[in-house]
Formats: C-alpha cells, sequence, structure tokens
C-alpha cells in the first residue's frame, strides 16, 4: 500500500477533519435533546464517511480494511435502557476516540516510509536488512515517536518501512532490544515497543556520528537564492508563512556569497531544526526543505 497524494496534503486534510470532528464535539457537549441526540448521530456518521472515503481513495491498492481499524474502537453503550444525556455522551466520547485515532495514525504513517516515501528509499536495500539493520530501524523509528510516551506496534514499523517479516519476528525482534535494555515491551496479539532513555541515548549518539555529504548543494549563489525563493513561495501555499520563516531564510540568503558549500549545509541545517523546534512547520516538511538542496534526508 502506497500513498498516491502528497504527504503535506493528506496530512492537511486529516488534520482538517479532526477540527471539524473537535467543532462536533463542542457543538453537541450541552445537548440534552433526543432531537439533538438523533442530530448528532447524523452528523458524526457522516463525518466519519468523508474521513474513511478520503483515507480509503488516498492510497494504491484503496485502504479498504481502514473502516474497521478506524471505527473499532467504539465499545459505549448507546442503547434506549440510557437516557438522553448519557447517550449523548458516550457518542461524544466515541468521537473523541475516534479523533485521537486519527492522530495517532498520522504519527504512525509519517514514519512508515514505504508507505509514504517510497521513492526517498531503496526498498530492496530495506527487504535484504540484516539483523542489525533491522533492529537500528527499529530503534530510529522508536525515537520519532518517543515523545509521545506510547507502545508501538513492531510490525507496523518493519512492514512500513518495506521489512518483510517472517512468523513471529517481530516477538524475536522485541526481546532482542528488551534483553539489550533499550526497550520496554507489552506484548498482546503483537509485539508493542517503546523506547527507553538507554534507547533513545544510543540512537542520538549515532545521527552524531553519521556525517552529512554536502557536495551536491549547488556551488552557484544564483541557484541557491532560487531554491531558497521556490521554498519560501511554497510555505506560502500551504499557509504555514510565518514571519520566523521568512526571516530565517533571509538570514541564510544574505549569507550565501560568505559560505562554502559545508558552511551553508550546516547552517540550513542548524536553522530547520531551529524551525521544527519553533513549530513553525513539522519535520515532514524540512526533511523535504533540506532534500532540496542536499539531496538527503534530514536527520532527527
Amino acid at each position: 500500500m502506497v500513498l498516491k497524494v502528497e504527504w503535506i496534503d493528506f496530512q492537511n486534510k486529516i488534520e482538517e477533519y479532526e477540527v471539524e470532528g473537535e467543532a462536533l464535539i463542542d457543538k453537541y457537549k450541552s445537548s440534552r435533546t433526543e432531537e439533538d441526540l438523533e442530530s448528532l448521530k447524523e452528523e458524526k456518521q457522516h463525518w466519519e464517511s468523508e474521513v474513511i472515503d478520503y483515507v480509503k481513495t488516498s492510497f494504491e491498492p484503496e485502504h479498504t480494511n481502514f473502516r474497521y481499524e478506524f471505527k473499532a474502537q467504539r465499545g459505549y453503550n448507546t442503547g434506549f435502557k440510557l437516557g438522553v444525556d448519557q447517550r449523548i455522551k458516550n457518542i461524544i466520547q466515541a468521537l473523541k476516540d475516534e479523533i485521537n485515532g486519527l492522530d495517532y495514525y498520522l504519527k504512525m504513517l509519517f514514519i512508515s516510509d514505504a508507505i509514504v516515501r517510497p521513492d526517498e528509499i531503496n526498498l530492496n536495500e530495506r527487504q535484504n536488512l540484516d539483523t542489525e539493520g533491522v533492529l537500528d530501524l527499529i530503534l530510529s523509528k522508536l525515537y520519532d515517536l518517543y515523545k509521545d510516551g506510547k507502545y508501538h506496534s513492531i510490525k507496523w514499523i518493519l512492514e512500513g518501512n518495506g521489512v518483510k517479516l517472517n512468523h513471529g519476528e517481530d516477538w524475536d525482534y522485541g526481546r532482542m532490544l528488551e534483553n539489550q535494555g533499550l526497550i520496554d515491551s507489552m506484548n498482546g496479539r503483537e509485539v508493542n515497543a517503546k523506547l527507553k532513555l538507554e534507547g533513545k541515548y544510543t540512537i542520538e549518539q549515532a545521527r552524531k556520528a553519521r556525517v552529512t555529504d554536502y557536495t551536491k548543494i549547488s556551488s552557484s549563489d544564483e541557484e541557491l537564492k532560487e531554491l531558497i525563493k521556490g521554498v519560501l513561495t511554497e510555505v506560502e501555499k500551504l499557509g504555514i508563512g510565518q514571519q520566523i520563516i521568512f526571516d530565517e531564510f533571509d538570514e541564510l540568503r544574505d549569507d550565501i556569497p560568505k559560505l562554502s558549500k559545508k558552511s551553508f549545509g550546516q547552517l540550513l541545517k542548524t536553522k530547520l531544526y531551529d524551525l521544527v523546534t519553533a513549530k513553525a512547520f513539522d519535520k515532514a516538511i524540512a526533511s523535504d526543505i533540506f532534500k532540496q538542496f542536499t539531496d538527503q534526508i534530514l536527520p532527527f
């Protein structure tokens, strides 16, 4: 399964649906009548249908199972034996769960290279990783998910990144990393894991040691200035044109004549990290910008 629309467009659309869902909650959270109950059920169903249809048709082949994944969290009693106010509360709670599920779905897709950015990785290489490579990949993706403090499916992480699994291998990989003291795991139908501080430190040290190749940065000052102009135009189109972004890239453009390729690349990397930290834009956009200049993925 591969995302056939641009990641940033997909992300923005899902976030719009989340906002619409929150608006439904605000609209009905104080409701107490049968009429409001029926209106809430109807509007929620319409919202669910739109979300399911958009997600399903955004992938090749179509993600037909999303309907069941999206609505599987509902387990609240909405039967007639309950009072109207409680039935409304239960429907609203189910809606909250679905919104949270969408947010989690975005997080997991973002770290799934084979699904959302297959052209940026070597799928054949991923499919032939040795054991050490697979373990490093799991740790790297768990690092990207570290801040939410949740457990994540090792099977999803590997399959979403182009690694083919034999039966039970996700359990074996999880056990190996846990024995090394790098993750905590929680086992159910699948093995789920989250990074421990030791694992976080391991990845940070490995990424610091990684050397970035700046040789593919253009030697032409004018080409670099045109790339910066294109970046700012794209940022503006996305509706995220905060002044801090323009200020940072104006400074970068002014410094071009004084910088070597390596110095330019290092300064670009620093500014992108700063902008992500300031929440001016997300890691996906920062990585895409870095790739336009260097033909490499920005490590986080």
